[in-house]
């Protein structure tokens, strides 16, 4: 009979040539999905898996940068506090400050949450510094947004407040409302702080129903737990648990352990006369949080990687969480091998044809540029009132809808590249433009081209990226993204990579 290990090796020896096909940038492109959806768990095996296959030090990052914020939205904080320091080790030697300025934004994150304030201070004003060097507006709205976290928690709530005021403002001027939202309640922390709760109230009450209505449930339920600490503070307890609850049921639901340790302490303030018994459950469940999210050797860990700051590479956490995996051992392993082994073949077929269509759609894009550059009339629909009265043969009837969908393709890039850089091209804008409902643009493109707005948004992007790529050799490729469209040179490197095959730098060093 063979032995354990060996049959766990023969295994190992079917899963090879499987794990082997698997593509790394599929599964970090459906981990980030899942994190934006808040399904932290799902996110956080995936991410785990499009890691083990990274070859290049970019996707390297990356990888272990979304691990990061994975691992701090389910309190593993000495976790985030590895992966994050990785993906910070391979920005310094990359020289990118908007990459070095993300990196260390979520360096900051990790040490304020570990109440580690001084080190979340000195990495927050160091991403600032670095993020006014890349000339990132959006980067510096969210890294405004994060140093006014780190000063309230650190009591400076006159700093914590202006620096969110300052974020607020250029949310505003960028245009996003759901980041609005969040800048709002961001004020109202530092509000409630300085008692002047009257402007902290009217911040929250405009910032929840925007959260709600994005969709963003985490910064919705820390909103909801300001607002709950807020109607405590005003002797309103109903009110409070109702916040605290919604928060709680969110945070539950996320795994998120930090925040939802605050709503079961506002629970146990609000409840301490109404309810004793509920409110006792609540501290209960607060003190257990609290002792395994800082504990005393978590705190010595984050505190000797701060005194690394700067001064050394990580050791290799691939390795490290590699060598913890399990085998596991079920039958029908092999058969599901099969299976998956004729997937990721599938896969692979499917990729070529999408990149294909890619490479037709954006030639078309690339086409109807050329003719707006070339053109000097405004774009309108040629049908005038004297043609319409006039009969028409069927050949003239087909050549004046080619016409018409012609124009209506150039409208739509012209209207595209206009709202690029302002971050103002989403369907229902994109639809204003041309004066059509949502709906009626969405047929009307799919009739035309077989494509949804989406594909065809994201091809008008990725054909502007390739001429700033090669007629401006000295554009930054977060300025790029930027003009392209993207808040984050991440995303952008992702999906430029997923249509060429290859990173921004690298077809600009080829073309």
């Amino acid at each position: 009979m063979l032995s354990r290990r060996f049959f766990q090796l023969m295994l190992l020896s079917l899963l090879v040539p499987m794990v082997a096909l698997a593509d790394a940038v599929l599964l970090y492109d459906k981990a980030d999905s899942l994190y934006n959806l808040q399904q932290y768990d799902e996110a956080h095996r995936l991410a785990l898996e499009a890691l083990a296959q990274c070859n290049d030090s970019s996707d390297v990052a990356d990888c272990s940068s979304l691990l990061a914020l994975i691992n701090i939205r389910q309190g593993h904080f000495e976790q985030a506090a590895q992966y994050a320091k990785r993906c910070h080790a391979i920005d310094l030697k990359s020289g990118d400050p908007d990459n070095i300025s993300s990196s260390l934004n979520t360096l900051a994150g990790i040490y304020m949450s570990m109440r580690q304030l001084e080190e979340a201070e000195k990495y927050i004003l160091k991403a600032i510094s670095y993020a006014q060097k890349a000339d990132n507006p959006q980067r510096l709205a969210v890294l405004y947004g994060m140093a006014s976290e780190v000063y309230h928690h650190l009591k400076q709530e006159e700093h914590s407040l202006d620096y969110a005021t300052k974020a607020y403002q250029m949310e505003q001027q960028l245009g996003r409302k759901d980041k609005i939202s969040v800048r709002q309640a961001q004020r109202a922390a530092a509000l409630i702080s300085l008692k002047r709760h009257a402007e902290a109230e009217q911040a929250l009450r405009e910032a929840i129903p925007g959260l709600r209505e994005s969709g963003n449930l985490h910064s919705l339920g820390i909103a909801c737990n300001q607002m709950g600490l807020l109607m405590h503070q005003q002797q309103n307890d109903s009110a409070a648990v109702r916040f605290f609850n919604e928060a709680l049921a969110i945070f539950t639901q996320q795994h998120d352990l930090f925040n939802e340790a605050s709503s079961r302490k506002g629970l146990y303030e609000a409840l301490r006369h109404s309810d004793p018994q509920l409110a006792m459950q609540h501290n209960d469940r607060y003190m257990d949080l609290r002792d395994s999210l800082y504990d005393k050797n978590t705190g010595e860990l984050l505190s000797k990687y701060a005194a690394e700051y700067g001064n050394g590479e990580l050791q290799d956490a691939n390795n490290r969480l590699l060598e913890n995996r399990r085998l596991f051992i079920i039958g029908g392993l092999v058969i599901i091998a099969i299976l998956i082994l004729l997937g990721g073949f599938i896969f692979r077929n499917m990729q070529r044809r999408e990149q294909q269509h890619a490479a037709t759609l954006i030639a078309q894009i690339s086409e109807l540029r050329q003719k707006l550059s070339e053109t000097e009339t405004t774009i309108e629909s040629p049908v005038s009132d004297e043609t319409a009265v006039e009969p028409v043969t069927h050949s003239q009837t087909d050549t004046l809808a080619e016409t018409e969908d012609h124009i209506f393709l150039m409208r739509l890039v012209k209207a595209v590249n206009d709202g690029l850089p302002t971050g103002h091209y989403g369907v229902e804008e994109i639809a204003s433009r041309l004066n059509m409902s949502s709906q009626t643009f969405r047929r009307r493109l799919l009739s035309v081209t077989g494509d949804s707005p989406k594909a065809f948004i994201s091809a008008i992007q990725m054909e502007l990226a390739t001429k700033l790529l090669s007629n401006h050799p000295e554009m930054p490729i977060s300025q790029v993204a930027n003009r392209c469209g993207y808040d984050e040179a991440t995303s952008f490197n992702r999906i430029f990579r997923k249509v060429y095959g290859m990173t921004p730098t690298q077809y600009r060093e080829k073309h």
